[in-house]
């Protein structure tokens, strides 16, 4: 008999007791009274069933027995409660500080609960909490159901499944020991490492949460999947894909499949998302693809570090605006904490319809609007203004600006660079403290100085300290630069002094003022020394109009050497560098200068004489209206018809070259004429006067004159000459004609291609079998050869050598042939010499000499003279 039966015995003489007074008691009474067993401290063991409890009512008639303060176990379950029902199907009903122990490590807690006898389930209709301590998670759920072992568990509506590290929230969970994993359905949302590394509570914006299709939790393997699509944030970071593997422990994870990243009103398509355990970084691969409703960008891959904030785009970074902004770059990092975008890479690459920059890093503030870079950078706009150098911090807000280290601003005009630049907007300042250089965008005009302020409200620029100006050779020293870029006038003080080394130049100047795009001045009096010359003018005007340097009042220039010289006026042509001056005076000791204009192109070393041009050197003279003088090598082109007087020589000339210095002549459509009258012409003439020889080529005719007077002609296609110097001056020493050529003398006219003549002996030596005619008039010609022939200039004789043929023709035409080895013409005689013999119409004579005169026509035989006569019949004696 069990401990219950015995109970239930002994109570059965009271229960009969009360019945006995009840049934004699009034009726009506007897029907409200209830058959009730009241136990206390009561021990109920029956139907599977252990229970202790402070108060037991047993409801005899309801087969139902009710405890207080009970404790049941059932297979191991150990449920208590502050009332508890075991009802006539022996359904245990637990309601009000309900605690359940499972042998597998669940306690549970709710407000009420049913065991279901038939069933073996416990099932609750109210908020139901567990907590596996071993596990170290805790459920919870408006509607619970489990077996009595606790193996699988269902919760539904509203579950809360959370361990250390997450919390999930679903409509339904599903628990089953056998697997270890917890399936949650409907409505599925998560948050998620909720302690910070520090062991305190992580604020809520970097917990993970989001909202979830599929999820089940593996409790062996501590890792969370999703699928079916998720979206959650994470350290401000959101984090969508189709899949998700989550470690709650190492807080690792990755995302995969249609993967996006998100934040604030970003979004970006990767390949997968990983964090891998103990790191405290978020991997993004796979190409980056994203942005927001004004910029895209484009990537390699990327990370977020969640202990520095810093969120980093890294390969091949393209960034795009709808405003047609365009950035590449290596590597793009944004820290979420200090708003800081730090752009980076071999070369960072910013463009836009007004502004651009060429840079190797830099970084800007979110917040403060602040860009800064201690790199190298160039800066330019649409307006061609530009700022370049190696660090920079510039405010968006207040366009304020500063730099350490070397700073270049620029505009179309003008540059400045300094160090310690600073610029303040609300003031409209620019200063720069140091040393500066302020330059054209030509690169032809530099200034520096000491230190410098431009006010950009004013528009006046200073500099107090000293300054020099370059432009390009030529440097310029001054103080007190001032400038105003609304009048566009300045002015540097003087004394100014001016330096061209490589030119060799000096000078002074009482000023310069300057009119951007207008003017620059060099205020007078102006005093240049270059080269042992000294210029003088009273100013000198550059105008942009015409890019020419005017020179507007007398221009005087002299040396150490005697020369003097001046120009009324004068302009300068610096991008061509041609100096134009005009009524040009120049005067040596020995030699002098003028013309109506001059044009010196310094480049090319050549000064251009125009218009009545007459130049004078050591006795000689140059009359033309346009040359060319080269100064560096001295040569003279002349480029219209000229007059030269050299030493004894008039040359005149339609065009040519000449070298005074070096002798060289080159001329066209020469005509010489010497002191002595003799004269040259031809269509070319070049050669060497100190060298020799010159050539003359071209329809060449020469004259000379003997001792008498008389001339001596020379025609053909070619001539040289050739000049001796005879102290200071040059003769004419000697010519030749290797060209057919004629020489003619008094009536004779002898041809030949090889003539020499020596002018200083006056003799002419012709060889090639020269041909001699003699113009004897009315009376005839004499025609004659020989072998070679030599004229003898002074003494009108000449002399025929070698084979000599002589034929005299009358004024009746009739010839008279006369032959020897050698013969002389003098006086119009013609004498010949050994084997002589003279052919007639009647006769022919034989002699050891002969003698003819050309006027007489008759001839004269010495030696040996022999004579046949001719008749019709032949020769006689």
């Amino acid at each position: 008999m069990n401990r219950k039966k015995v109970i239930y015995g002994t109570l059965g003489v009271a229960v009969l007791v009360l019945g006995y007074f009840n049934y004699f008691g009034e009726e009506q009474a007897v029907k409200a009274i209830k058959k009730v067993v009241e136990t206390k401290n009561a021990v109920y063991e029956s139907d599977g069933y252990y229970v202790e409890a402070e108060k037991e009512l047993d409801y005899i008639d309801e087969k139902e027995s009710v405890f207080e303060k009970a404790k049941a176990k059932i297979k191991g379950m150990i449920l208590s409660g502050d009332n508890v029902l075991l009802d006539k199907a022996r359904n245990l009903i637990l309601k009000s500080n309900i605690v359940g122990l499972s042998p597998n490590g669940w306690k549970i807690n709710a407000s009420e609960m049913k065991y279901e006898k038939a069933t073996d389930m416990l099932v609750s209709e109210t908020l139901v909490s567990a907590i596996n301590e071993e596990q170290g998670i805790e459920i919870s759920g408006n509607k619970f159901k489990t077996n009595i072992s606790m193996d699988n568990i269902i919760l539904e509506n509203g579950v809360v499944i959370k361990n250390k590290y997450l919390s999930l929230l679903a409509d339904r969970a599903e628990y089953s020991s056998e697997t270890k994993r917890v399936v949650l359905k409907g409505n599925i949302s998560i948050i998620g490492f909720g302690e910070a590394k520090d062991g305190s509570e992580n604020k809520e914006e970097d917990k993970l949460s989001g909202t979830f299709n599929e999820v089940y939790y593996d409790m062996n393997e501590r890792n969370l999947y999703a699928s079916n699509g998720f979206e959650a944030t994470y350290k401000g970071v959101g984090l969508a894909g189709d899949k998700l593997v989550l470690n709650d422990r190492d807080e690792s994870f990755k995302v995969m499949e249609n993967v996006k990243v998100k934040y604030q009103d970003y979004t970006f398509d990767v390949s997968s998302i990983e964090k891998e355990a103990q790191s405290q970084v978020i991997n993004f691969y796979g190409k980056i693809n994203g942005g927001n409703a004004t910029y895209k960008v484009l990537a390699d891959n990327g990370t977020y570090n969640l202990d520095t904030k810093d969120f980093t785009l890294l390969g091949n970074v393209n960034a795009s605006s709808i405003n047609s902004e365009k950035l590449l770059a290596d590597k793009i990092i944004y820290n979420l904490d200090k708003k800081d975008i730090n752009v980076s890479g071999n070369l960072v690459k910013y463009t836009s319809p007004t502004y651009n920059l060429d840079a190797e890093d830099f970084t800007y503030n979110t917040e403060t609007k602040l860009v800064s870079t201690n790199k190298k950078f160039y800066a330019f706009n649409e307006k061609k203004e530009s700022l370049s150098g190696t660090d920079l911090k510039y405010s968006l807000l207040t366009k304020d600006l500063s730099a350490v280290n070397e700073l270049t601003l620029g505009n179309k005009d003008y540059s400045i660079k300094g160090k310690n630049i600073t610029y303040v907007e609300e003031t409209g300042l620019l200063t720069v403290p140091n040393d500066y250089e302020l330059k054209s965008s030509d690169g032809n005009t530099r200034i520096i100085g000491k230190t410098i302020t431009y006010n950009k409200k004013t528009g006046d620029l200073k500099s107090d300290n000293e300054i020099n100006l370059f432009s390009k050779t030529t440097k310029m020293n001054g103080k007190n630069f001032t400038y105003n870029s609304n009048t566009t006038l300045g002015k540097i003080t003087g004394p100014i002094t001016l330096e061209d080394k490589e030119k060799n130049m000096t000078g002074l100047a009482k000023e310069i003022l300057i009119k951007t795009g207008d003017y620059i001045e060099l205020a007078g009096p102006i005093n240049i020394k270059q080269n042992g010359v000294v210029i003088d003018t009273a100013n000198a005007i550059y105008k942009y109009s015409d890019a020419l340097v005017h020179m507007n009042s007398q221009v005087d220039f002299k040396d150490d050497k005697g020369m003097v010289g001046k120009v009324s006026r004068a302009i300068y042509d610096s991008k061509n560098a041609i100096l134009k001056g005009y009524d040009f005076d120049m005067k040596e000791p020995t030699r002098s200068a003028k013309s109506a204009e001059i044009q010196y192109h310094t480049n090319d070393n050549k000064l251009e004489l125009i218009k009545n041009v007459y130049l004078v050197s050591d006795g000689n003279s140059i009359k033309t209206q346009n040359l060319i003088y080269d100064t560096k090598t001295s040569d003279i082109e002349l480029k219209t018809a000229s007059e030269i007087n050299y030493d004894k020589y008039l040359i005149k000339s339609s065009s040519g070259k000449v070298n005074n210095k070096l002798g060289d002549i080159f001329v066209k459509n020469v005509h010489i004429i010497s002191d002595d009258k003799s004269e040259f012409s031809a269509n070319t003439t070049n050669g060497n006067i100190n060298k020799g020889p010159i050539h003359f080529t071209g329809d060449v005719k020469s004259t000379v004159y003997d001792s008498n007077g008389e001339k001596t002609n020379f025609d053909g296609e070619m001539l040289d000459l050739y000049l001796e110097k005879t102290g200071d001056n040059y003769k004419a020493k000697k010519l030749i004609m290797n060209k057919p050529g004629i020489f003619t003398q008094l009536n004779r006219k002898l041809e030949t291609d090889n003539l020499e003549a020596d002018l200083t002996k006056n003799i002419v030596y012709l060889k090639n079998r020269p041909t001699l005619t003699v113009d004897n008039g009315v009376k005839g010609d004499t025609i004659g050869k020989a072998d070679n022939a030599k004229a003898l200039i002074d003494t009108k004789v000449l002399y025929l050598d070698g084979n000599v043929y002589v034929k005299d023709v009358n004024e009746k035409k009739e010839e008279t042939v006369m032959t020897s080895e050698r013969a002389e013409i003098k006086d119009n005689v013609a004498s010949a010499y050994d084997k002589v013999k003279v052919t007639n119409k009647g006769s022919v004579l034989t002699a050891n000499e002969g003698h003819y005169d050309m006027n007489t026509k008759k001839v004269r035989l010495k030696g040996n003279v022999h004579v046949d006569y001719l008749t019709g019949k032949g020769v006689g004696k």
